[in-house]
């Protein structure tokens, strides 16, 4: 089946995040920020919820049996790992369950580590829960990245450092670790006694292989994270499943969950779950990610034929590009409003995502053939009146 990823779905009238920036900008700003998708469900998630709701029972849910067969058989499906189902801990979104992991296996005034540029509200999250950030920067050459080892050993060998934040695949740089990657980083986690959360929630977008489970390659001190909400477009619906191979941080996370008052599962998202976790989710998010790949392309040929002073990251994952901006000579606010009042584009700006930032611009390109076209135009015109 053909799945139809050009038909815009609408952010207004309905509380979306989005829709409230959009009304915010001027008219004709094209609303490329944030990591969500702009079409809607598919049809056969969408009917599994409308018969769930005509229902009309949306009691206390438990992620029963079932509800982790599921799980298990998507990660088969998607990533080909067996997951043992009584590893899987369901909890409130991935930045709740980063946040009880926080406060599961360090103390305040602990530092956890980070790999930036990097997603913003992991370090509000490290802040907010009396932790200190500490960047183990990655290394950047030629618009590709790279971790930074002699780094990362250092600061993991420092004992108040008790935690790694790992994102694979990583935002907002769109790259995928390689296996050998993750094992180096699991020798220093176990040499260390540092705990790894690893957060893959943007694992099924992959433009190549399967993203290798963190957990997987080290039982011992790992944690992955997987959602829907990236794959499916369903970031509003608060909800993450952990992969904790180890009983005893295990146990120890889930007493942590159990003190921050987390049990019974959204009714809603046990039902999306159940419908999405499917041959026909997995069909779905093929023709998606070529959707994607496609609107990428689009940029990147752009960038490369008529914008030389511009610079795009490989996409190995994810559906938002990484743009260099770098040799426009601008400051970070001139370039935020070269890309509003010049391009009507309004992305999300690379100094949010702490060092290494700064001078980047991330793009949403998860949208609708047109629209990217038109984006990718306005960039052009805007480029070329100034360059």
């Amino acid at each position: 089946m053909k799945y139809d990823f050009d038909t815009w779905a609408s952010h207004e009238n309905n509380g979306n995040m989005k829709g409230a920036w959009a009304r915010e900008m001027p008219k004709g700003v094209l609303m490329l920020s944030g990591a969500e998708m702009d079409y809607g469900l598919p049809a056969f998630i969408g009917n599994a919820l409308a018969d769930f709701a005509k229902n009309g029972l949306f009691g206390f849910t438990l992620p029963d049996k079932e509800y982790k067969k599921s799980v298990c058989s998507w990660m088969k499906l998607t990533r080909n790992r067996e997951v043992n189902p009584d590893h899987i801990v369901a909890t409130l979104g991935t930045t709740f369950g980063l946040s009880t992991a926080i406060r599961a296996f360090t103390e305040k005034g602990d530092g956890v580590i980070i790999q930036h540029p990097s997603y913003g509200r992991f370090d509000r999250a490290m802040v907010r829960n009396g932790r200190k950030v500490v960047s183990n920067p990655l290394i950047e050459k030629d618009g590709v990245y790279s971790l930074d080892f002699a780094d990362l050993e250092e600061k993991m060998a420092a004992p108040e450092n008790k935690m790694l934040i790992l994102v694979n695949p990583h935002n907002p740089t769109g790259r995928v670790f390689t296996k050998r990657e993750l094992e180096n980083i699991s020798v220093l986690a176990n040499k260390y006694n540092v705990v790894v959360f690893s957060d893959e929630i943007f694992a099924e977008t992959t433009q190549g292989d399967a993203v290798v489970m963190y957990s997987q390659i080290d039982p011992v001190m790992g944690i992955s994270c997987t959602s829907l909400g990236k794959t499916f477009n369903l970031t509003g619906v608060n909800h993450a499943n952990l992969i904790i191979p180890s009983d005893t941080l295990r146990e120890k996370y889930s007493l942590q969950k159990d003190i921050d008052h987390f049990g019974s599962i959204d009714p809603f998202f046990y039902t999306l779950l159940r419908a999405a976790y499917t041959e026909e989710g997995r069909q779905w998010v093929k023709q998606m990610n070529e959707h994607t790949l496609e609107n990428y392309n689009l940029l990147k040929n752009a960038i490369e034929t008529e914008m030389p002073l511009l610079g795009v990251s490989p996409l190995d994952a994810t559906f938002v590009a990484w743009i260099d901006c770098r040799k426009l000579a601008l400051s970070d606010h001139e370039i935020e409003k070269f890309f509003v009042d010049n391009a009507l584009i309004r992305a999300d700006w690379g100094e949010e995502y702490g060092p290494g930032g700064s001078g980047f611009v991330r793009m949403n390109i998860g949208t609708t053939k047109d629209v990217m076209r038109t984006a990718v135009n306005n960039l052009v015109k805007a480029y070329k009146e100034k360059y």
